[in-house]
């Protein structure tokens, strides 16, 4: 049963989550027949989507598969986080291939539509946070945190911080957002006007140079030990975003363009992994719980949506679904893959999701973690 009210003792508080005991008895325990099996639910169910003519299938295939047979069998998996790895790198090179100079240029002449948007998504997101208190009983502390779009690994983090909040409940909260979004997001967006699936704006034909190259391999390599060390979250996406786009806007050329079979592998490597995070959903969430995250998501998405429809009439060479995407409450990775198929503007979209990351890192989330120590202060007077 959860915590329904005031600031009560988490008891994952002093230990760790199911799901980190789950992937470290991964490494240690599990055989290379998990590994195996694995592979081959995520290929399989990858493959039927793909078949069936579905949105974004190599990555929707393998979450849907192994979370369901994750919540419904006793069957074991195994996963390895290099591969997950592999795939945020790779969709890392795809996203920093599509910047050149204009679009570098155009993201600075954009900041004031970021603010507006980042500003907008994230005040409403905190104050569903009241709306979910209300509907649970759960500390404000607990919703606030559970309800802020700044990552799952973030926020657990903060929450393990503060005593009065839940673990526990801000990782369902946390995870059951990008669950719906992940799957409710490319639906959306396949009935939306995109430009022809698989292009990106301002896209030109890669001209590579070895020299530029290893230029890029190496700033790449530092940002990433770099962003490690002060934990910036998904350092091996971030990195060779941030190298290949500062390499390209200075030489004004693209390298290279990833091939489309790299692409498929970097969605079937973060969908397992994906589906596997999401473990045992089923016993550690209540009825109201649950119902109290599906409303606060759902009106989110459809907030985001309101500003996207504002930011498309008040930008009329902007379309819908770039503004859609770049507004919508999900990790960027995935947001990234879905304008990918549906033919979104990759470097507009990920210029504002780099703008929430650094927005929620730098001034929301320590400003809310301050709010909530000084309220923990008073509560302990």
């Amino acid at each position: 049963m959860f915590l329904t009210e005031g600031p009560k003792k988490d008891p994952q508080k002093r230990n760790p989550p199911k799901s980190a005991i789950l992937f470290r008895q991964t490494k240690e325990g599990f055989s290379m027949n998990d590994f195996l099996k694995t592979l081959a639910i995520s290929v399989a169910a990858g493959w039927l989507l793909d078949a069936a003519g579905m949105f974004l299938p190599w990555l929707l295939g393998p979450m849907l598969a192994l979370l369901l047979l994750r919540q419904f069998t006793a069957m074991t998996f195994h996963w390895p986080r290099i591969l997950r790895t592999i795939g945020l790198i790779l969709i890392g090179v795809q996203i920093g291939s599509s910047f050149n100079r204009e679009a570098v240029f155009l993201m600075w002449l954009d900041l004031p539509m970021m603010l507006v948007m980042t500003v907008a998504v994230v005040g409403f997101a905190l104050l569903l946070a009241l709306l979910f208190r209300k509907m649970t009983g759960e500390s404000l502390q607990t919703s606030l945190l559970g309800s802020l779009p700044g990552g799952l690994s973030q926020m657990v983090l903060l929450a393990e911080d503060v005593r009065s909040a839940s673990t526990t409940v801000v990782t369902i909260m946390q995870t059951f957002r990008i669950l719906l979004v992940v799957l409710v997001v490319p639906f959306f967006a396949i009935f939306l006007g995109g430009r022809e699936s698989g292009t990106a704006v301002l896209q030109a034909d890669p001209e590579f140079s070895a020299p530029a190259f290893a230029i890029a391999l190496a700033g790449g390599t530092l940002l990433f030990f770099g962003m490690k060390r002060i934990r910036f979250p998904l350092p091996e996406m971030m990195a060779p975003i941030v190298a290949l786009a500062a390499v390209q806007s200075v030489t004004g050329t693209l390298l290279f363009e990833m091939p489309p079979l790299l692409i498929v592998c970097a969605q079937l490597f973060i969908g397992a992994r994906l589906g596997l995070q999401m473990e045992q959903i089923g016993e550690k969430m209540t009825l109201r719980i649950g119902a109290a995250i599906l409303l606060n998501n759902v009106l989110l998405v459809m907030f985001a949506a309101g500003v996207a429809y504002g930011l498309s009439l008040w930008i009329s060479s902007g379309l819908f679904i770039d503004y859609f995407l770049s507004a919508a409450p999900g990790g960027m990775a995935e947001m990234v893959l879905t304008a990918i198929e549906a033919g979104g503007d990759v470097a507009l979209i990920t210029g504002f999701h780099l703008f929430r990351i650094f927005f929620i890192l730098l001034i929301a989330a320590p400003l809310t973690a301050y709010f909530i120590k000084k309220l923990d202060g008073k509560t302990e007077v």
